[in-house]
């Protein structure tokens, strides 16, 4: 009896080792081999990315103001895809977003930034429109807005040069701006003050005795007078008058270069005489004073 119990106990702890056995077994084996995540599902999100990297790549340059570099990635991408309406709708939102930021660089008189941007746009506007045939500018505004502001940088640079007394900068620049925009009023206005300031500023030099420096600023206004003979017609003095005042500092000018001359100063002499030249270019009997002086001064020299 006592044999029969033993066998059935020692039964039941090999039937209990062995369920924990295969128990243990299962569970090491489901910690080894974790259920596999589907893949599918991640490719597919990876793939979207890859696709709208460049759009992204687009946006990121035009928010910077890299405005040739995002326009060339739609090109590559409507290159690509020249179908694709989401490409389409970035690039015709960039192209009028670098309009709106032309034009409002324009009206605030940042002339530069807006040319740049204009001539973006008008350097790509036959490639986009062929794709894009509903952007709301035309080759024609660009140009015409394009005009403008050449003319308003000309402005800008014509006023500060006469601020700061930059008078033969001035001129080239009236001069190139109105061959662009001839009768335009603004340059016109410009031009009559050049010529004032120049009248003026000869004026006071005279008053003060300073004839070489007098006749340098009449000379200039006689020598724009012409290059702005249209502009002139307003103006309080004629070309008469700056004629008449170069005629006055270059006598001032003979009378001290001869006072010189005569003490034997041949050197101060020839100085003062050159700096007639200066404003009087065509005078022939100070050119001939000034020769002899110079043979003089050379025989002395021996």
């Amino acid at each position: 009896m006592k044999n029969l119990r033993y066998n059935l106990l020692t039964a039941v702890i090999i039937a209990l080792g062995l369920s924990l056995s295969g128990a243990c077994s299962i569970i090491k084996h489901k910690e080894v081999n974790p259920v596999a995540k589907p893949l599918e599902k991640v490719t597919q999100k990876e793939v979207i990315e890859l696709e709208e990297q460049p759009l992204v790549e687009a946006d990121q340059a035009l928010v910077s103001g890299q405005y040739a570099q995002a326009l060339d990635i739609y090109k590559t991408q409507l290159d690509r895809e020249p179908d694709n309406k989401k490409i389409q709708a970035a690039a015709s939102g960039a192209l009028e977003e670098i309009k709106r930021q032309s034009d409002q660089a324009r009206i605030q008189d940042r002339h530069a930034l807006a040319m740049d941007g204009y001539l973006l746009l008008l350097k790509d506007y036959d490639y986009f429109s062929r794709i894009l045939p509903d952007l709301s500018f035309s080759p024609e505004e660009l140009e015409q807005h394009l005009r403008e502001c050449r003319l308003g940088n000309y402005l800008t640079q014509i006023e500060q040069s006469l601020k700061a007394k930059k008078y033969e900068q001035a001129s080239n620049l009236l001069l190139e701006a109105s061959k662009e925009s001839p009768g335009d009023v603004r340059l016109k206005k410009q031009a009559e003050r050049l010529l004032t300031e120049l009248k003026s500023s000869g004026d006071k030099s005279l008053a003060d005795l300073d004839f070489a420096r007098a006749g340098w600023y009449y000379g200039l206004a006689r020598k724009n007078w012409t290059k702005f003979k249209a502009y002139t017609g307003q103006l309080s003095f004629k070309l008469e008058d700056l004629s008449s005042a170069i005629k006055v500092c270059s006598q001032q000018l003979t009378n001290q270069g001869m006072i010189e001359y005569r003490k034997g100063n041949l050197k101060g002499a020839i100085s003062i005489w050159e700096s007639i030249l200066t404003f009087d270019p065509e005078n022939e009997q100070i050119k001939k004073a000034i020769q002899t002086a110079r043979a003089q001064l050379q025989q002395i020299k021996g």
